[in-house]
């Protein structure tokens, strides 16, 4: 079954990351996007992709592309980014990435109006968003 999920993931363009330094190297300070940090229950890590995937429709993206990004339970750096999220009833978690730097735990009750609001607010593809705020891009 955990392949069957890598397959949905890879057709819905989830780039697969193994902990902050790989999710580092793939992101630029414009970015944003989504990060789905998986559960070892792959019924519910399938439903939240396909939520995530489905809010992403709704949303008037324009100019602007959005990532996904997904870290597996047997990613090396797993239990470092899952430390920073599962506040809202525990994993699967959507976390939304702004730029490097921007991480912020999205509510699953809610998810698909979280994710809108994320974009409306910091990911609209005109302005680097929170980054504006951060002197690791900025100084």
């Amino acid at each position: 079954m955990f392949s069957v999920i890598l397959i949905l993931l890879s057709t819905t363009s989830f780039v697969p990351i193994d902990d902050f330094a790989g999710l580092d190297a793939v992101a630029n300070p414009t970015d944003f996007g989504f990060l789905l940090i998986m559960s070892a229950d792959s019924i519910a890590n399938k439903n939240m992709a396909l939520e995530i995937v489905e809010s992403l429709q709704f949303l008037d993206a324009g100019e602007g592309d959005i990532s996904l990004y997904v870290v597996s339970l047997n990613a090396s750096g797993y239990s470092e980014i899952a430390a920073l999220a599962g506040g809202f009833g525990g994993f699967p978690a959507v976390v939304s990435l702004v730029g490097h730097c921007g991480f912020l735990e999205l509510d699953p009750e809610f998810l698909g109006s979280e994710i809108e609001d994320a974009w409306y607010q910091w990911g609209d593809g005109s302005t680097q968003g929170i980054c504006n705020y951060c002197t690791r891009c900025n100084p």
